[in-house]
């Protein structure tokens, strides 16, 4: 068969997202485990979030993509997607929000040296 006649790129592209949806499923899960500075049994509860999670987002574009056959191809595009999110947006992405972390932190630096906000909060 030809690649186009049975709608394989639309199952690629469906894929690829999906992988990058992963891919960003894992940078937020791992942000939040960065902010809670989690331990063994929150690392674990992060993990296996992520586990379901990405597997419901797998089986839900793949459902979308192709009603739920499994392809080799998909599979790989998802990977691929994962792949190209890792390596593109997460190295910028982190440091974007490393930085508004950083500003977020002298703000309330700042905040905290006010007399009338340590009273209030007290």
């Amino acid at each position: 068969m030809l690649f186009e006649t049975i709608g394989q790129p639309r199952i690629f592209l469906w894929m690829l997202a999906a992988g990058m949806l992963i891919g960003a499923w894992y940078a937020l899960l791992a942000g939040l485990r960065g902010l809670l500075r989690a331990g063994v049994w929150l690392s674990l509860a992060c993990d296996v979030v992520f586990g379901l999670g990405a597997a419901a987002l797998f089986c839900a574009a793949l459902y979308a993509a192709s009603y739920g056959a499994v392809r080799l191809y998909a599979a790989l595009a998802a990977l691929m997607g994962f792949i190209v999110f890792m390596l593109g947006a997460w190295p910028p992405g982190r440091r974007v929000v490393y930085a508004l972390k950083c500003t977020a932190h002298r703000i309330f630096v700042k905040i905290r040296r006010y007399r009338w906000i340590n009273v209030i909060f007290k």
